[in-house]
């Protein structure tokens, strides 16, 4: 199978580090121009001198907020000037706070909710109209299992998960005729940077650390996913290989989804 993506033009939110950063990497490799965004401006400008160093004509990206509609909007115009359009967006930004009804802040709830909602409502209220006029285009929502397995420990996220999962429903089904097609990847445990804060070195290695964590929320594989084992499904989803695919969710999760 080809996944032929040369040439198109990629929106990565939260490219600066993690799964985005795999994700920009992977269209980088492919032949795309990608355009990304990070809250921390000079952490990712740091990025991209790394990146132009072996593609330096096809990235760019700016300290763009899209937990408002201001910084939204401020993407796209930058990617339409920079690019000339946009064919693909992958919705990767995201913050969690763990917690539940009763010690879950009214400020962790709107933050869950601006950056992981309503920057996947903007975002594709923004490039819509942009994909149309170029006959078509793909939208990635990286999601999570909490969309339909809720868990009481993450429980914003687990709301909001299940709205971002309606919302890509919506978004296939109101723009199907146009050519655009929208889908989530639904995450598991993903072995990104942020996991490190988590580890004591004085319990054991960091690699006995992610054992036992993929243990303790008992997935079947028995250890975390990779970013790059996550890519390989969004890039399948933004090229044309997934032609007949839309409204859906792929859980890459190594079995952890109990309903599947």
């Amino acid at each position: 199978m080809q996944i032929n993506l040369t040439n198109k033009i990629v929106i990565v939110t939260g490219g600066r580090q993690g799964l985005g950063n795999c994700l920009v990497g992977n269209f980088l490799d492919e032949g795309c121009k990608v355009v990304t965004c990070s809250r921390d401006d000079a952490a990712l400008q740091k990025v991209i001198e790394h990146w132009r160093g072996s593609y330096p004509e096809q990235i760019a990206g700016g300290g763009f907020d899209v937990s408002t509609a201001e910084g939204v909007q401020q993407l796209v115009d930058f990617t339409v000037h920079e690019f000339g359009g946009v064919d693909i967006l992958v919705n990767n930004a995201a913050t969690t706070a763990s917690g539940t009804i009763t010690t879950l802040t009214d400020e962790q709830w709107q933050q869950e909710f601006d950056i992981k909602l309503m920057g996947m409502v903007r975002t594709a209220r923004a490039v819509t109209p942009i994909m149309k006029n170029r006959g078509g285009g793909s939208i990635v929502n990286i999601n999570a299992i909490f969309a339909r397995q809720p868990d009481l420990s993450y429980y914003a996220s687990s709301i909001i998960r299940a709205s971002a999962l309606n919302l890509t429903n919506l978004l296939a089904k109101e723009f199907a005729t146009d050519g655009i097609r929208a889908n989530a990847v639904g995450l598991g445990l993903c072995s990104t940077e942020v996991w490190q804060s988590y580890h004591d070195p004085a319990n054991g290695s960091y690699e006995e650390f992610l054992t036992d964590t993929a243990k303790r929320w008992n997935v079947p594989m028995q250890r975390l996913g990779t970013p790059q084992e996550i890519a390989n499904v969004v890039l399948f989803l933004a090229s044309d290989a997934a032609s007949y695919v839309t409204g859906t969710q792929i859980d890459v999760d190594g079995g952890m989804a109990a309903y599947s």
